[in-house]
């Protein structure tokens, strides 16, 4: 079996604004009027049925999934976040800890929304301090009464409020996703000691003193049940396992492609060994031989159980994954997402995870991504959309996350950064950095590309507008291995400059297959990561900008001598080009917000993005 992440992506886009009703019970967005250390008002959309919660620790990530989980009938919020004397929930007068979400309900065809708060409640005679229930519509919260049409029953509808919405959860936290080996061993009682026995005295080979006995000894059970292929075998008159079976030939093949191996057996066993603790045992069969879970790795048991439970899992089923990560290499991760989008897909599942890795997000769309972000007063909101790259940031990743952009002077240099400034999510300006090349357009077309594409990192060159040549370079897999010997004048016709390329010496000027293969890499290059900026030169952008432009003037000197003497009419005739330069940003700054060639160049930085995240998933390959 094989998946394409970003097949599955786009399968997913291309129905983007119909989740709510293709998907039963599509959780649309949840709202935090007060819950934890979530900053009262937070609001999260799922505009994607793939949504990734990224933040630091204690950010508040587990605690939307708690929530999350509490939100359909039956399911209760105080079943994971519960009031004790060291961490006590204070709730103020009148204003109990509560969310609000909203889905789609069919009867009255739009997006509905309930409120679910942490009540005072008594149960069986003794107080429940950690009752969660869905509660009237409060315009407090920013609830409107709907306007129900008179005589008409709604499904889902009960006198001032609706109903949860009906649907099934499964909740997967990878940190306890463990194997009954690794719990017992790991975590489990060390078995009661025994008092040394008399010497010379006969050793019950039943004696227990370690957790190494202990595993010896039950591991013997666990082979009879693996012999026996079902649960029949029985131990002190108790059955050992309540599950005993092969994988079936889906599960086998998704958990095979997941984790790069291949298995050509998997028996899944729950049972009640080591100590009464118990849990699941996974023995593996490869073609090198057959292994349990003592010495597989832990994200072999952590995501062949996952897999099984989302394969398991009832169409519109709400998916919560704790940090699927968890012992899992950057390649297994994206595969697991590939995984979990095509269950998305074909079962409808929405599926809302929290992660702390890059690889888990990288090939998400910027609104499936939500970063927490902390505020002054310790508490968190939560950014609506952020990209990848910028959330890389915020996990303190910065190595491989940045692009450099490779202007051809200082001005440009100003005017790029000032681009920048003009992003909402400045963590995602700050994934560019931008330098300028002595020797112009010519150094860096000339020299720089050919090493810069075999080089590692993300580059973005932004040549003045004067320097285009073309609408659009060439894509060199249109030309044919015939016309190889074309590749030269191509290039020239696009940049104005016959590039150094490094190639074994020979007849007629080198080794013609590998320039002709330079040739092909430097074309594609230039398609990936060269633009222009959206005017003749930055000067006239500037201009622009300040409403200084000269009507009459043609080309890009004609702007730089306007500059130049606006300069001088300021500081004098001794102005120097460094002065002008400072001019020309400060008039820029002054005028930022309305330069629409200035917004239109922030969208060439913003759409370089999506490029340098796949070289950097490329580069990241195992």
């Amino acid at each position: 079996m094989k998946l394409n992440l970003s097949d599955e992506i786009a399968s997913l886009e291309s129905i983007r604004g119909k989740y709510a009703k293709v998907f039963p019970g599509y959780i649309t967005h949840i709202r935090f009027p007060r819950f934890k250390n979530i900053a009262d008002g937070t609001r999260i959309d799922f505009s994607f049925p793939v949504t990734a919660l990224v933040g630091s620790n204690g950010s508040g990530k587990t605690s939307v999934l708690n929530a999350l989980y509490g939100a359909p009938a039956g399911r209760s919020t105080g079943q994971y976040w519960f009031s004790t004397k060291v961490d006590p929930i204070e709730e103020g007068e009148g204003s109990p800890s509560r969310f609000i979400y909203g889905y789609r309900n069919a009867a009255f065809n739009g997006i509905v929304e309930t409120r679910k708060a942490r009540v005072r409640k008594t149960r069986n005679g003794l107080p429940d301090p950690n009752y969660w229930e869905p509660t009237k519509e409060s315009p407090g919260d920013g609830m409107v009464e709907p306007e129900l049409k008179p005589n008409k029953s709604y499904g889902g509808r009960s006198k001032d409020r609706w109903n949860p919405v009906s649907r099934k959860v499964l909740y997967i936290n990878f940190r306890k996703e463990l194997s009954a080996f690794d719990k017992y061993f790991y975590f489990g009682k060390e078995p009661v000691p025994h008092a040394p026995p008399p010497k010379g005295a006969r050793v019950s080979p039943l004696r227990i003193s370690s957790k190494m006995d202990q595993v010896r000894h039950d591991a013997e059970l666990l082979a009879r049940v693996i012999e026996s292929g079902n649960t029949a075998y029985k131990y002190r008159n108790r059955k050992v396992a309540t599950e005993n079976r092969l994988l079936n030939q889906e599960e086998l093949e998704i958990a095979s492609f997941v984790l790069g191996r291949q298995y050509e057996e998997a028996r899944w066993i729950r049972h009640r060994l080591f100590k009464g603790d118990g849990g699941l045992s996974v023995v593996f069969k490869t073609k090198h031989g057959r292994y349990s879970e003592a010495f597989a790795g832990s994200g072999e048991v952590a995501v062949t159980s996952c897999v099984v439970q989302i394969l398991g899992a009832q169409r519109g089923t709400l998916v919560l994954l704790d940090e699927p990560e968890v012992s899992l290499h950057p390649g297994a991760q994206e595969r697991l997402l590939a995984f979990l989008s095509k269950m998305a897909r074909t079962k409808q599942l929405q599926v809302v995870f929290s992660t702390h890795s890059p690889h888990l997000i990288a090939a998400l769309p910027d609104d499936a991504i939500k970063a927490f972000h902390q505020l002054d007063d310790g508490r968190f909101v939560v950014l609506d959309a952020s990209h990848p790259y910028a959330a890389f940031r915020r996990l303190g990743v910065v190595d491989g996350g940045e692009v450099r952009v490779l202007v051809e002077d200082q001005l440009a240099k100003s005017v790029v950064k000032q681009a920048l400034m003009l992003f909402s999510d400045q963590a995602q300006a700050a994934i560019f950095k931008v330098e300028y090349m002595t020797g112009g357009a010519e150094a860096i077309l000339k020299y720089q590309v050919p090493v810069l594409m075999s080089a590692p990192g993300h580059t973005l060159i932004l040549l003045d507008g004067d320097k285009k040549r073309l609408d659009e370079f060439v894509d060199p897999d249109t030309i044919a291995a015939a016309d190889d010997g074309s590749l030269g004048a191509r290039i020239l016709e696009a940049v104005g400059v016959e590039p150094a390329f490094t190639v074994d010496g020979g007849v007629a000027g080198g080794n013609a297959v590998q320039r002709a293969a330079a040739q092909r890499r430097y074309l594609a290059w230039l398609r990936q990561n060269v633009h222009f900026i959206p005017t003749l030169c930055p000067e006239a952008l500037v201009l622009i900008a300040a409403g200084k432009i000269d009507a009459a003037a043609t080309t890009a000197q004609h702007h730089k001598d306007r500059l130049r003497s606006l300069t001088v009419e300021l500081y004098g005739q001794d102005a120097t080009n460094q002065r002008t330069d400072m001019h020309g940003e400060e008039l820029l700054a002054r005028n930022r917000a309305g330069s629409a060639e200035l917004a239109q160049l922030a969208q060439i930085l913003v759409a370089h993005l999506p490029k340098a995240m796949a070289r950097h998933r490329q580069s990241d390959q195992p």
